[in-house]
């Protein structure tokens, strides 16, 4: 599946679409250039990168087998232990890297997002939600940003209970750097997941991807401290609706002076359910079903 993905540029929607029609990846991999430009939507040049990936298969051994002195574990849609609410998605990740652990079938999840720059109170308001949702027993999800997600990490911790980070970049490239040492904790103490290989850097093009993913993992979705230029975050909650997730909006901070009221209202357009984490936890932890 690497060799596919890495050296023949095949994409989740991709991967998904030629697995339905070899069967599995031995068809996928003996299927020919003339059967591969019989699908449509493929064009001569896709089809035949995909024909060259597999003759990258040592290749892909070789990297697959290099992960583990690194403590990077893989798994691929078909594994049975592969999270079971990715495979909700349309277009799920083929391959996951972790370092720790990965959520089960089972467990209560919700994930805590929100703006990088949120300010005290909002930040104080994400490690106090994350603290009281996981001393119910709920693991927490987030994106090991700097402000919301960073507080809900923290918070998660504090009650010693799981938590999950879904990356922008590889494992091996943590940023923001400040965040090295929570991201060890997270490992310890639930997991740090990717899509992307170890030493795939961040960027901007990234961020929706990751979103799906933190969406995609937890039951429902909570957005704190917000501002309308809170793009990372608007486009979590766009996505959110898209995927039918219950999302609520945290009204704790809304300030008119600091200007984040036209944000909560943008969410709250897109289906939020605002709350007060202060009056209205079991609301949250009773959606989890």
């Amino acid at each position: 599946m690497w060799a596919l993905r890495k050296y023949g540029k095949v994409g989740p929607r991709a991967f998904r679409m030629l697995l339905i029609r070899f069967g599995g990846l031995a068809g996928i991999h003996q299927a020919g250039l003339a059967d591969l430009m019989k699908i449509d939507g493929l064009d001569d040049d896709r089809c035949e990168k995909i024909a060259e990936g597999s003759d990258f298969l040592e290749e892909a051994e070789a990297f697959i087998s290099s992960l583990e002195p690194e403590n990077i574990e893989c798994r691929t849609f078909l594994d049975d232990d592969y999270p079971v609410l990715l495979r909700e998605l349309n277009d799920p990740p083929p391959l996951i890297f972790y370092r720790g652990g990965l959520p089960g079938p089972d467990e209560k999840t919700v994930a805590i997002v929100g703006s990088s720059r949120a300010g005290n109170e909002g930040i104080g308001t994400g490690v106090n939600l994350a603290s009281e949702m996981a001393s119910r027993s709920i693991s927490i999800v987030s994106g090991l940003t700097r402000g919301v997600s960073a507080a809900a990490h923290l918070g998660a911790l504090k009650s010693k209970h799981r938590t999950y980070a879904v990356l922008d970049s590889g494992l091996a490239g943590i940023a923001p750097e400040e965040n090295r040492l929570l991201a060890s904790e997270i490992a310890r103490h639930g997991g740090l997941i990717s899509e992307y290989a170890p030493r795939e850097k961040a960027d901007d093009k990234k961020f929706p991807e990751r979103n799906r993913l933190v969406a995609a993992l937890a039951r429902a979705v909570v957005i704190g401290e917000v501002f309308p230029d809170s793009e990372v975050t608007l486009d979590m909650a766009t996505f959110c609706q898209q995927l039918g997730k219950i999302m609520f909006i945290l009204i704790d901070n809304c300030d008119i002076d600091r200007g984040n009221r036209e944000a909560v209202e943008k969410i709250m357009a897109l289906g939020a359910i605002p709350v007060d984490s202060r009056k209205n936890v079991n609301i949250i932890a009773d959606s989890l079903v």
